[in-house]
């Protein structure tokens, strides 16, 4: 360590060694090697100065442009409203929602629902009763709709399967329609979605879901024609999306096709007769 220091010592005395008039020198004298990292040190300040002026003056530009940005936004968003009669608020509240929020947020589910509170006094899914293993689930009213054919707690000698059976869902939010027919005895049924506006409303399922679920559900819809209405294994805990193909679900087989705005699901029963 004492070799270490003294040769640091030598070293530094040696670069501060005064050789400016020294004519035995025949490379770059010490004060010449001084200049030369002294000039480099304050191009070097002078570079880094220059470029923080040139980030906070586009950072300063940035925010100014920014706010009269949102300004001019929210005049026009007052100009809208006042001006609008009846009719008119529902053409102007689509324009805004697909224009301004899914412009601004369509890619980051997480920052579109954060700054809304959750009100919901319990989540339909985590903490609802299912039966069943396959539900169809509304995402503005919470309300799941079974897809299995067969009954909980029925089996093969518990009676005839020979009836049809049926069932009819609504959701007012997005006027979309479920038609579900279900024939046990075939082991087959089939859905039909009709759709209406369309809508999904966050304020709607944060009074009915936790946001882990409305969370899954808008990740799940995402990039999806068919948004309002989610398909549900209660099995395995998970989200499908209803869209063009086929999707196996426990012993269920669910094939969708989509038909000028409106969905067909087909539903089949593969496995075991419970």
């Amino acid at each position: 360590m004492k070799k270490l220091w003294n040769w640091i010592k030598k070293a530094w005395r040696r670069f501060w060694r005064e050789d400016e008039y020294d004519g035995s020198v025949y490379h770059l004298s010490q004060s010449d090697k001084r200049d030369l990292w002294y000039g480099a040190f304050m191009v070097s300040m002078c570079v880094v100065a220059f470029c923080s002026f040139v980030i906070a003056f586009s950072n300063i530009r940035v925010s100014r442009k920014n706010s009269e940005d949102m300004e001019e936004l929210m005049k026009m968003v007052a100009t809208y409203m006042g001006s609008a009669t009846e009719d008119e608020y529902e053409e102007i509240a689509r324009t805004i929602r697909n224009d301004l929020v899914f412009t601004e947020y369509g890619q980051e589910i997480g920052n579109y629902i954060q700054y809304i509170p959750n009100t919901a006094d319990g989540c339909r899914i985590c903490t609802g009763d299912f039966p069943s293993q396959v539900y169809l689930v509304c995402a503005n009213t919470g309300e799941p709709y079974s897809l299995d054919l067969f009954e909980a707690g029925r089996n093969s000698d518990s009676g005839d399967y020979g009836y049809t059976a049926m069932s009819f869902g609504y959701d007012e939010i997005s006027e979309t329609s479920l038609h579900i027919t279900k024939s046990p005895g075939q082991k087959e049924g089939s859905v039909a979605v009709q759709r209406g506006r369309g809508i999904v409303s966050v304020q709607k399922m944060k009074a009915l879901f936790c946001d882990d679920c409305i969370r899954e559900i808008l990740e799940t819809v995402e990039h999806q024609l068919m948004e309002e209405v989610v398909i549900y294994d209660a099995v395995q805990k998970k989200f499908y999306p209803i869209e063009d193909g086929t999707t196996e679900i426990g012993g269920y087989t669910l094939q969708m096709e989509y038909h000028e705005g409106d969905y067909e699901i087909g539903i089949r029963y593969e496995g075991e007769e419970p």
